[in-house]
C-alpha cells in the first residue's frame, strides 16, 4: 500500500517547520522513539527549548530528557550552552551542523571497545565506559548491537537511557553474551518487575556476568538457566515460609545453598532443622540451618528417625553409659552449630 501526504488537510493550518532529510534517511531505526519525539519538539520550537519544557511535552522526567538529547548533541544536530562554552572561538564559529563530521570512524571505536568473547581474562577489569558518540559509532558498525538496543526498548516498553545502552553493549562486547541471550535476561527483568518484585537494573548486570562466567552461549542453555532460577525461587519461597526468614530476593549464593539442601534432604528434614534453629536462637538464620544440615549429611543422617536415634545415643552418653559406638557427639551439637553459624560466610 502506498501513502501520500494530503495537501489540503487541516493539519497544515498551524504552519510547518523544517526537518533535516538525514533524520528520516539515517535515524528512524537508530534513534529511539523518545529521542525522535524530543528532537521534533526542539525543531518545532524554532530550534531552541529548555529541558523542563521538552520533558513536559514528551512525557519524561527532566533527567531522562537530558539523557535523550545527549544523543543529538553527540550527533552534532543539537548543542547546549555548556558544550559551546568549551569550544575555541574559531571552532565554534566554523562549526557546521553535520552528522558525519562529529563522529570518529566507526571501525576505530568498535575496535577500541570490542573485547574478546571471554570473561576470565578480565576478571579484575571493569567494563569500558562509552560516550554517546561511542554508542552511535558501535551501532553503525555492529548490526548485532543495533538489533539489541532496538529490541531492548521493545522488551522494556520504554526508551532506554545512555547508561542502559552502555550496559547492554558491554554485556555483548565485554562479557561475550549473544544479543538474543541479553534480551532473554531483559525479558526476565521485565517479568520480575511486573510481578511487583524489587529488582534493580544492576541485578541483571550481575546476572549477565554470572551467565558469561558459566559459559552460557546458546538460547537453550539460557532457557535451562531461567528454568533453574524459577525452580530455585519456588524452593526459596518454601524455605522462607518454613524458617520465618524475612522474605527478599535471594542472592546467587543463597540460591545455590538452598538448592543443595533439597538435593540432599526432603522438606521434612529441612523443616526439622528449622524447628531446632527456632528452639535455640531468637532470630532466624539460614546459616544455622545450613550448619545443621551439613553435619547431618556428614554423619549420614537422612530421616527424622535417624535424628531421634542420635538424640537417644547422646542422652545415654550423658547418663554415663558410654560405649564404643556412643563416643561421638550428637549430629547437631548445638554449641558447635552456634559457633559455625556465627562464623559462616556462605549465606
Amino acid at each position: 500500500m502506498d501513502y501520500k501526504v494530503s495537501p489540503f488537510s487541516d493539519v497544515w493550518a498551524n504552519g510547518v517547520f523544517t526537518v533535516p532529510t538525514l533524520l528520516a534517511d539515517k535515524y528512524l531505526k537508530m534513534a529511539s522513539e523518545y529521542q525522535l519525539k524530543a528532537l521534533l519538539y526542539v525543531l518545532r520550537s524554532n530550534g531552541r527549548a529548555g529541558t523542563a519544557e521538552i520533558a513536559s511535552a514528551v512525557g519524561v522526567s527532566d533527567d531522562e530528557c537530558d539523557e535523550l538529547l545527549k544523543f543529538w548533541v553527540s550527533e552534532g544536530l543539537l548543542e547546549t550552552d555548556e558544550s559551546k562554552a568549551h569550544l575555541p572561538k574559531n571552532q565554534a564559529a566554523s562549526e557546521k551542523a553535520s552528522f558525519e563530521n562529529v563522529l570518529p570512524k566507526a571501525e576505530t571505536v568498535a575496535a577500541e571497545n570490542a573485547a574478546p568473547k571471554t570473561v576470565k581474562s578480565k576478571e579484575a577489569l571493569s567494563p569500558p565506559r562509552l560516550s554517546p558518540k561511542d554508542v552511535v559509532a558501535i551501532m553503525r558498525s555492529d548490526e548485532e548491537i543495533r538489533f539489541l538496543l532496538t529490541e531492548a526498548q521493545r522488551v522494556l516498553g520504554r526508551s532506554i537511557s545512555h547508561a542502559e545502552q552502555e550496559m547492554f553493549i558491554n554485556m555483548v562486547s565485554f562479557y561475550g553474551l549473544k544479543a538474543e541471550i541479553v534480551l532473554m535476561i531483559l525479558e526476565f527483568y521485565r517479568a520480575e518487575k511486573e510481578k511487583g518484585r524489587t529488582i534493580g537494573i544492576s541485578y541483571i548486570t550481575a546476572m549477565a556476568k554470572n551467565w558469561a562466567e558459566e559459559g552460557i552461549s546458546t538460547v537453550y542453555e539460557a532457557e535451562e538457566k531461567l528454568k533453574d532460577i524459577e525452580k530455585s525461587d519456588r524452593l526459596w519461597n518454601e524455605v522462607t515460609a518454613i524458617t520465618g526468614v524475612k522474605h527478599r530476593r535471594p542472592t546467587e549464593k543463597q540460591r545455590e545453598t538452598v538448592k543443595t539442601w533439597f538435593e540432599d534432604f526432603d522438606i521434612t528434614m529441612i523443616n526439622l532443622a528449622s524447628d531446632i534453629m527456632k528452639e535455640n536462637i531468637s532470630e532466624p538464620k539460614l546459616s544455622y540451618i545450613n550448619s545443621i544440615l551439613k553435619k547431618w549429611k556428614k554423619n549420614g543422617i537422612k530421616t527424622p528417625e535417624d535424628v531421634k536415634e542420635s538424640e537417644r545415643r547422646f542422652e545415654e552418653r550423658k547418663k554415663g553409659k558410654p560405649s564404643d559406638k556412643l563416643r561421638s557427639k550428637p549430629t547437631y551439637d548445638l554449641e558447635q552449630i552456634k559457633k559455625d553459624a556465627m562464623d559462616n560466610t556462605e549465606i
